[in-house]
């Protein structure tokens, strides 16, 4: 079996689609940070880990990098986890631009879902009976107790894996997994059914602390059933290690059963459906939202499905410049939803595009002094104060978005702009190669950190550029 490097498989990756991955059957693999007793990894080591593999996921998927998402999706991860106690680490959750029905684990409470699963999702149970288990199986350090028993393994060999993986089944994929694997360890990484049973209490736990219906538990294994009766082919044999769902959703049962039928809290279901319809027009084209969403404003029974079923047509016209139409729909969609605050937002960021700066100003501003803590609002509006000239207030707002979401690209290629106005070169060449490193394009990082370590006279900022190069140089080397 050949043993390929991981700049090799990067390039063959690239020309070959990601196939369905298999929640639960093969990508919790990932899953190695918790507070449980386990001595494969130290504290440090796992964060370098995670530093490491979240870049390059970030070089080799496209995430969705957008604050509304990643606000909606941390906060609800942070909700679960507020009930299983303190942590060793700081758990982040992120959303890949990738139609398949996927979600994976990272070292260092890094957790992913592709925009495919998302989709399939009815409501917000079903995401954090997801999210739970991921959870789960983070919390028992199932993953690590493996790596122990057999060897430690590298952030570039996990890497080599996670490539390997999500490339499916056939010769390529088994290449690089048994390659990174070489002493066969990928086999030793398999998960148990006492390890799957044990993700799954925890998150039922979770989820009942949490007063949410572990039904939709049932309802997520259900779809999975489906899923891998059509899929099943393409795993291979040897990453098909977690138990079945249809077994999985026997022990669930057996669970619900035992704690009894609880009478649960009734979640507002505005933000996940709003969370769906903003991936959707993210990842999706305009032109095949438009006879989705029309199909689902013309069956729809219930007039908050109606709704939201314009609120996604809103967003296909604003992505095709249809600005007055969107504009329409969305004050359509802000009757019926008074007290929802991000609605004001999308209407100021579509004046905004629409060039009516003057009134995207008014409700961006409104938007931003009913809800002081969204970062999405916040951001648009520094974007708008930008356009009219206010620069220092712009800058202060992006800074307050930049120490809130560190890694969030976007903010630096504002705060680039600013400096550059400003006449700092060098730090407007600091801002651009942290832009590029989050958004994964390392030659572009390396070209500007270079030139702000060149321009720089402060050694505190010198020192963060060498940390930056040298993580990529580690991961280059790969």
């Amino acid at each position: 079996m050949p043993i390929f490097s991981l700049r090799q498989f990067i390039r063959l990756k690239r020309f070959i689609a990601l196939p369905v991955l298999l929640l639960f059957l093969a990508v919790d693999c990932f899953s190695l940070c918790s507070p449980a007793v386990v001595s494969a990894f130290s504290i440090k080591e796992e964060r370098e880990y995670g530093e490491n593999m979240l870049a390059v996921i970030r070089r080799e998927f496209k995430l969705v990098d957008e604050l509304d998402v990643s606000q909606y999706v941390n906060e609800l991860g942070d909700s679960i986890l507020a009930q299983a106690g303190p942590q060793f680490f700081d758990y982040h959750f992120y959303v890949i631009d990738n139609k398949e029905f996927n979600a994976f684990a990272t070292p260092s409470g890094l957790i992913f879902f592709h925009s495919g699963i998302i989709n399939t999702m009815d409501t917000e149970g079903e995401l954090v009976s997801v999210m739970a288990h991921e959870c789960g199986h983070v919390i028992s350090r199932h993953i690590a107790e493996r790596i122990e028993n057999s060897a430690k393994i590298t952030a570039g060999t996990l890497a080599m894996m996670l490539a390997g993986i999500a490339l499916g089944g056939g010769a390529l994929s088994q290449a690089l997994v048994t390659g990174g694997m070489a002493t066969g360890a990928a086999m030793s990484l398999a998960f148990t059914r006492q390890d799957e049973e044990e993700a799954d209490r925890i998150s039922f736990d979770l989820m009942h602390d949490q007063q949410r219906d572990p039904q939709d538990m049932l309802v997520m294994l259900n779809k999975m059933y489906k899923e891998s009766k059509i899929r099943m082919g393409n795993i291979p044999p040897y990453l098909l290690t977690h138990p079945q769902p249809k077994l999985r959703m026997g022990y669930v049962e057996d669970l619900i059963h035992v704690k009894g039928t609880d009478q649960y809290r009734q979640f507002d279901q505005f933000a996940f459906r709003r969370l769906q319809k903003r991936i959707a027009s993210l990842t999706i084209e305009p032109q095949k939202l438009y006879g989705k969403y029309r199909k689902e404003a013309r069956e729809a029974t219930a007039e908050d499905v109606r709704k939201m079923a314009t609120y996604g047509l809103a967003l296909a016209d604003m992505a095709t410049g249809n600005y007055e139409q969107s504009v329409e729909k969305l004050r359509q969609v802000m009757q019926y939803y008074p007290d929802k605050s991000v609605l004001l937002t999308d209407l100021g960021i579509v004046y905004l595009q629409w060039g009516k700066l003057e009134t995207a100003l008014m409700y961006l501003e409104e938007a931003r002094s009913k809800d002081p803590g969204s970062w999405y609002s916040t951001f648009y509006l520094a974007r708008a104060l930008e356009q009219t000239g206010d620069i220092d207030r712009a800058e202060a707002l992006y800074k307050q978005v930049q120490g809130n979401n560190g890694d969030y690209p976007g903010v630096y290629f504002q705060l680039a702009q600013i400096a550059s106005k400003k006449g700092n070169i060098g730090l407007s060449h600091l801002y651009l190669g942290k832009n590029a490193y989050y958004e994964g394009n390392f030659p572009n990082s390396i070209f500007h950190l270079k030139k702000a370590r060149d321009l720089s006279s402060s050694h505190y900022e010198r020192e963060e550029i060498q940390e930056i190069l040298e993580r990529i140089k580690e991961i280059d080397d790969r």
